[in-house]
């Protein structure tokens, strides 16, 4: 976790805090920490110095590490690094901000570091559909480190886009029309969603729109306010939002997490906090929740009474994540009997079955977020798939594949 000068570690087999990792050197008098982010090889941490505008690579174990400056944007009066995401291909991009000082957008915010070299090297990044795009870009890395997923801040009318290991010269970009304050993505890659416009919209990873979550009127709670951390399930079935019951500071506020189906926006579960949320302006300046690799554990940035000076880390353990469905492959397959459908998704059991169409489907539970189905004959088209654990929890998709 970034603090303004150093980076808190927290022991979750002791449950205690370890000795902060520093930037090296120690810390610049002008620190200020934003995003960080693990190389896929876990070798390495990623931090963001939007204050001494610079990157950290920092050892994990060892806390050694170099400092890679990056400079700030012209026309700002503050500006630097303030989101990071690591590559399988040995680059991170780096989204910059500027802050004050301009009254337009951030011009080529948009970098990319060359780790194969020592020392790293940082250039704008040169894949020419992001060259031009205005806006301070909110960046977000897979797991793997093989897709990386941008949307523009500060900027109306702003693409969304994704960077893939496999053709990483380019980016695919698809217009959203929208000025994008946070960003999160599954950890596998198959979905991401942002914030715009007062409202999640999620999208899978060849940038089609999957949905727009709403809640239901009584869902709603009165002075709710976002907080910048929203989340994917790792397989990209559940939407995690945190929330605050009202201004932040205020006496009585409560934190809280919404987990939504991230296809029908259904609201799963709802979470109150101990303690109020931490929060900021937007997503360039903070993400104050993040989950395991499960979906299971959440972490959260918190404070008693909303002040950094009692800010803490909460854990929440949750006793079942809600079920869900996440992404099917193949897309497309034989109506005739036989075909293997992995399904990913979220708080599977063993013991889950699974219809087609209202057809039984023979289902073996590989683990919590992973069912393999064996499809019955089918009619030609779409398919409506259900799962349902042993508890009779149980959860459907429409158009969920296709049977030729």
């Amino acid at each position: 976790m970034t603090n303004i000068d150093h980076i808190d570690v927290f022991d979750l087999q002791q449950n205690i805090f370890l000795a902060p990792l520093q930037p090296p050197g120690g810390p610049p008098p002008n620190a200020g920490l934003r995003g960080l982010a693990l190389t896929p090889d876990s070798g390495q941490i990623v931090v963001a110095d939007f204050g001494a505008q610079s990157v950290y690579l920092l050892d994990p174990v060892l806390g050694t590490g170099t400092t890679v400056p990056v400079g700030g944007v012209p026309a700002f009066t503050n500006s630097g690094p303030a989101r990071v995401a690591a590559t399988s291909t040995q680059t991170v991009f780096v989204g910059l901000s500027g802050e004050g000082g301009s009254t337009g957008a951030c011009s080529a915010c948009l970098a990319q570091m060359n780790l194969t070299v020592s020392p790293p090297t940082i250039q704008p990044a040169p894949q020419p559909e992001v060259a031009s795009i205005m806006g301070a870009p909110l960046v977000q890395g897979t797991a793997a480190g093989d897709r990386v997923f941008v949307a523009f801040g500060t900027s109306s009318s702003g693409p969304v886009a994704v960077w893939n290991a496999s053709a990483p010269n380019q980016f695919v970009t698809s217009l959203a029309n929208a000025s994008a304050t946070d960003l999160g993505a599954s950890s596998d890659g198959s979905m991401f969603a942002f914030h715009s416009n007062g409202a999640d919209e999620i999208r899978a990873a060849d940038l089609s729109l999957t949905s727009v979550p709403t809640s239901a009127e009584l869902e709603q709670i009165p002075g709710r306010v976002l907080v910048p951390g929203v989340a994917l399930h790792p397989s990209g079935a559940l939407l995690y939002q945190p929330f605050l019951t009202g201004a932040p500071g205020s006496a009585g506020v409560k934190g809280g997490i919404d987990i939504l189906d991230a296809h029908s926006g259904a609201l799963r579960l709802r979470i109150f906090l101990p303690q109020q949320f931490m929060t900021d302006i937007d997503g360039l300046h903070g993400s104050f929740l993040t989950t395991d690799e499960n979906g299971q554990r959440l972490f959260a940035i918190t404070s008693s009474d909303g002040t950094p000076q009692n800010a803490a880390l909460t854990i929440i353990q949750l006793a079942a994540v809600p079920l869900g469905i996440g992404t099917i492959a193949p897309a497309t397959v034989s109506a005739a009997a036989g075909a293997t459908l992995t399904i990913r998704g979220s708080g599977f059991q063993s013991g889950a079955t699974a219809s087609i169409n209202g057809k039984s489907a023979s289902a073996t539970f590989k683990d919590i977020n992973t069912l393999l189905v064996v499809i019955p004959s089918l009619t030609p088209g779409s398919q409506q798939i259900a799962i349902t654990n042993p508890d009779g929890e149980s959860v459907w998709l429409d158009a969920a594949f296709t049977a030729n």
